[in-house]
């Protein structure tokens, strides 16, 4: 199997992808966060007073964390992206710009995810190898997922 894909980096399905990647520390920065707002609103319903550092630790935890994470990673991506050539063969992924080139074999990854409108390809801590799935056929997209099965990548459905 060969297959070839041309794609310019699509800032919706990044934000998509960077959401799926971090969603467990998204979710303890929130939770972490929502607890902070809840002791300081449990001090405050006591009669302490209403404490602004875990106020604002809160808030800060909850909102401005994930926000700052996902937010600073699209553009981040989209920043040094141009059109980028993603080729899938039974060896593995590479991907191509301008301006670099990455060849992963197929035990390089830890999972691959397939979302709407794309693959991603885990790499572990939060990094990913994004395929667009717009060109592809079902079975294009049958083929990939299959071939990562087959070289021991667990494939979910996101």
């Amino acid at each position: 199997m060969f297959l070839q894909i041309i794609a310019r980096p699509d800032p919706l399905l990044t934000a998509e992808a960077l959401r799926h990647a971090l969603r467990r520390p998204v979710l303890l920065a929130r939770l972490g966060g929502w607890a902070l707002l809840g002791l300081a609103l449990l001090l405050r319903l006591h009669g302490d007073g209403l404490n602004f550092t875990l106020l604002v630790a809160g808030v800060a935890l909850a909102v401005v964390v994930p926000m700052f994470l996902l937010n600073g990673g699209v553009r981040r991506v989209l920043r040094d992206g141009g059109p980028t050539t993603v080729e899938i063969s039974d060896d593995g992924v590479a991907c191509s710009t301008v301006e670099s080139r990455h060849a992963y074999a197929w035990n390089a990854f830890s999972h691959v995810d397939h979302l709407a409108g794309q693959l991603v390809l885990g790499l572990g801590r939060s990094r990913f190898v994004q395929v667009p799935t717009r060109g592809m056929s079902a079975l294009q997209i049958h083929q990939v997922l299959t071939t990562a099965a087959a070289h021991g990548v667990p494939v979910g459905r996101g």
